[in-house]
């Protein structure tokens, strides 16, 4: 026993045979090499744990530690020795809230806190995890009541694992680990500390899950579809972040995307409820389970987001994934960002990923984005789509920041959220992942209109899937109103069409639909055909006539987005009259409370906004007509009318959409580009605008502090630091100058130019930048507010990118870039930013395409925090 807490003290100098460290999570394919406790390398003593580990593409490699249970208190200091071939691996310690309960997993809430980061390659150095109770008292509640909900608890916290993010860079790995010490610890677990454990474990293992049913048939591609049990199969697959399968599987998913390879028991859980598993590939190693456990796996993820130096290692990963699997048919799926040649022939089926909500990336150019990538890749490569049902982690730190002492909750828009998905299905895309940063919950509004947004546009696929999964995409319609947009799907029997209507700025705050009447012309239809307008509650015949050229159809009531079928089959009908039974009451239900719960959201926002100054004058008079609109349908709802009240619940989300939109224009005209200010992004943060605006008007800004921004002499700019970079095929030349024609000010402006060599070959879809300048960095501080300008000047549209001439920072990000494709003039830029810590601020300058592109007068202005004031104590 020890006499208190502050003397109390845990030490492991790993003097015994059995390891103690367990592969514990990954979101990249790992293969334990070894794994043992050697006596000819320690730090002290004799012996320590060596680990060699084969690592993929990544984040993170999570190998864990039990030292037991210990409550946080001031003394509480874990540290570890390490030795490593490689830097960057870090000490955390898992910290678990027994007052909190995460409503995904029915656990208690559980957080990593970072230590420090191992960088003395090839020697011992020591890493420790200070102040955990001041951190987990202070700015980690913020965070975790920010995601979680104000009832977060940390009274009564504890530690129970010790963790190494092992994660470095693909390729393998050596570590040395001795002399776990643990100051201020409290022993609270009566249970064995560091017995022997199976090498491939998860933090989410359930030992009492029950066994699976009769084994599921394997999955596999034949020509650009996805096969299951020998039929056509269009997954929906939600990104698995500790919810409950069975949960998840009752919200309308068929498949969960996991980003380490799941338990056994988690397999098996899956294979009784029937859901499918996309997964990294597990390893032939002695502690993989056996091929039987793996039925359930739809197919094998390669990794993320990869790019030209992750290809040597995935071209590995495959061939032995396919060497091992005994299903060899089973799909390896692909996330990649570029080399999506390469990427095609080394998987069976490639993810296309591009963020679009609360970007500058226009949601109307997402189609042909994809169908670009798809351009690239290798003939008849099926490809699946992303919805992104949450904004960046770059803009949710930037809104962090900005409103330290506000709420800002993120903005669910069911219309965007449909109108990307069905941007996607109409760009081929043969299944859709929905990714997650944070587990779906129902524990807070914001969060359980999301889980209800995803779970109403899982009705909408089930109605489109026989289309998507078995049918073929051809050629687009035309219309004769501007910005409508009908791309089809077609069998044998009937055509499903997936009408969008496009605007600027939709990705930001969608506006209502431009029209609600429009016509089309369908080409080659069979005699007796028909038209209907598809709902998930109901079915409505279209007005058609025969026309020259086709049946021309007249689709009124029309959305942002609208379902369309064609055919003269009874049966294909019959399926659809089949699956809106099924679907009709609790979709309509939960489409009237998502749109009572943000007319309650918008009426909140809108009061705040009109409080600020800042009134919409024709708000009152939408939030009365959309309520009668809700009330409306509440009746029909009572009645089992369902067509009718998914009628008057339309209504309602168009002059919702009226209202929050015409705050966002009114808000962002005062802005060069939406991407001026991560305050603007989303409707919900519209009164973190107006109070950012407040405090900086009059605000006191420094001096510039970027150097040669003014882009007048090229010794000034290498000497400070700006640097250039260029990626360039063998058909395009590139060039960067400071030019003296047509300067915004002073005598020359940065040039960047790039063209194809043969002007008679022209080059195809461009996969990233051609070349880019970066600035001298410009060192900034915690808490401090940054202010970035500048003018830019496209004379002609770049080609060949929708991503145009790109300007971001190191704090922001790709995802928070301002992209011009065309300017008329010099066009001023502004960026505003937040400072999470102190360090440095560069900016990039990048020409994505095919064109020129001129940069003049770049500016950083920093602005401080405002001073502490010390309240006075009475005596």
């Amino acid at each position: 026993m020890v006499a208190n807490a502050a003397q109390a003290q845990f030490r492991d100098t790993f003097e015994s045979t059995q390891p103690a460290w367990t592969l514990a999570a990954a979101d990249a394919g790992v293969k334990v090499l070894a794994q043992d406790r050697t006596f000819k390398e320690s730090r002290s003593g004799s012996g320590s744990e060596y680990l060699r580990l084969m690592v993929g593409n990544g984040t993170f490699v999570h190998l864990t530690y039990s030292p037991g249970k210990a409550p946080v208190i001031a003394e509480l200091e874990p540290s570890l020795w390490v030795k490593a071939d490689k830097a960057n691996l870090q000490l955390m310690v898992r910290v678990v809230l027994p007052r909190t309960t995460d409503r995904g997993t029915g656990k208690p809430l559980t957080t990593l806190l970072s230590g420090d980061t191992y960088s003395d390659v090839g020697r011992w150095q020591q890493l420790h995890v200070k102040e955990i109770l001041r951190r987990l008292d202070g700015p980690e509640l913020i965070r975790l009541r920010r995601e979680f909900g104000p009832a977060v608890d940390v009274r009564g916290a504890q530690i129970d694992l010790l963790v190494i993010n092992a994660y470095s860079n693909p390729g393998n790995l050596q570590l040395w680990i001795d002399d776990v010490e643990i100051k201020g610890f409290v022993n609270q677990d009566n249970t064995a500390m560091n017995a022997a454990r199976p090498l491939v474990n998860s933090l989410n293992d359930d030992p009492n899950a029950p066994s699976p049913s009769s084994p599921a048939h394997g999955a596999e591609v034949q020509g650009s579809m996805l096969m299951v049990h020998g039929r056509p199969f269009m997954p929906r697959i939600i990104q698995h972040q500790g919810e409950p399968l069975a949960w998840l599987q009752s919200l309308g998913f068929n498949a969960v995307k996991f980003n380490s390879s799941p338990s056994p028991a988690l397999l098996k859980e899956a294979q009784r409820l029937g859901l499918w598993i996309v997964a990294p590939p597990p390893f032939a190693d002695a502690t993989a389970p056996p091929p039987e456990v793996f039925q359930s796996v739809l197919g094998w993820s390669l990794g993320n987001h990869l790019v030209d130096r992750d290809v040597p290692f995935t071209r590995d990963l495959a061939s032995e994934v396919r060497s091992i699997d005994p299903q060899r048919q089973r799909p390896l799926v692909a996330g990649a960002d570029c080399e999506l040649a390469e990427y095609s022939r080394l998987a069976t089926l490639l993810l296309l990923d591009r963020r679009t909500n609360a970007t500058s990336c226009e949601l109307g150019e997402q189609r042909d984005w994809l169908k670009d990538r798809q351009k690239i890749a290798r003939p008849g490569t099926p490809c699946w789509g992303v919805v992104h049902s949450q904004p960046s982690p770059a803009l949710d730190q930037q809104l962090a920041l900005f409103g330290r002492d506000s709420t800002h909750p993120n903005d669910t828009d069911l219309e965007q959220l449909r109108l990307a998905m069905y941007t996607n299905l109409a760009a081929g895309m043969r299944g859709i992942l929905f990714p997650s940063e944070t587990a779906l919950s129902i524990d807070s509004v914001p969060a359980a209109m999301r889980t209800d947004a995803l779970r109403l546009l899982n009705y909408e696929l089930r109605l489109v899937e026989p289309w998507i999964s078995g049918g073929q995409l051809s050629d687009e319609l035309s219309s004769p109103e501007s910005g409508v947009h009908a791309a089809v799907w077609q069998t044998e029997r009937s055509r499903l069409m997936l009408i969008t209507q496009r605007a600027a700025s939709q990705q930001y705050v969608t506006p209502p639909a431009p029209r609600n009447q429009f016509t089309l012309l369908i080409p080659g239809v069979p005699a007796g055909s028909y038209a209907y307008q598809v709902s998930t509650a109901g079915l409505r015949q279209l007005r058609s006539s025969l026309a020259t050229g086709g049946l021309r159809i007249i689709v009124d009531e029309a959305t942002t987005a609208s379902l369309v079928v064609v055919t003269h089959d009874p049966l294909v009908i019959h399926f659809l009259n089949r699956t809106i039974t099924e679907i009709k009451s609790d979709s309509t239900r939960l489409r009237h409370d998502l749109a009572v719960r943000r007319q309650s959201q918008i009426t909140d926002v809108d009061q705040r906004l009109s409080t600020a100054g800042h009134p919409l004058k024709e708000s009152a008079s939408w939030l009365r007509d959309a309520e009668s609109n809700l009330a409306q349908a509440q009746r029909m709802l009572s009645t089992g009318d369902f067509p009718a009240a998914l009628g008057f619940v339309v209504k309602a989300e168009q002059l919702q959409a009226r209202l929050r939109r015409g705050h966002w224009e009114q808000t962002a005209v005062g802005f060069h580009a939406p991407a001026a200010s991560p305050c603007v992004a989303q409707f919900t943060t519209l009164p973190l605008h107006w109070q950012l605006a407040d405090k900086l008007r009059g605000a006191t800004w420094s001096a510039n502090a970027q150097g040669a921004g003014d882009f007048e002499s090229l010794d000034v700019m290498t000497k400070v630091g700006w640097k250039n970079y260029d990626r360039v095929p063998d058909d395009i030349k590139t060039e960067v100058s400071l030019s003296l024609v047509n300067p915004h000010s002073g005598r020359s402006a940065l040039r960047l130019a790039a063209a194809p060599r043969d002007v008679r070959k022209m080059p195809g879809p461009l996969e990233r930048p051609l070349v880019w300048i970066t600035s001298s960095p410009v060192p900034v501080r915690e808490k401090q507010i940054a202010r970035i300008t500048g003018w830019a000047y496209v004379p002609q549209q770049i080609v060949g990118s929708h991503d145009g001439l790109m300007i971001f920072d190191s704090l922001g990000g790709p995802d928070l870039a301002d992209r011009m494709r065309l300017t008329r003039g010099w066009r001023q830029f502004t960026i505003y930013r937040a400072v999470p810590e102190s360090g440095d601020l560069v900016l990039t300058f990048a020409l994505t395409g095919l064109g020129e592109a001129w940069i003049d007068d770049v500016q950083v202005n920093l602005l401080d925090p405002d001073p502490i004031r010390e309240v006075a104590r009475g005596n």
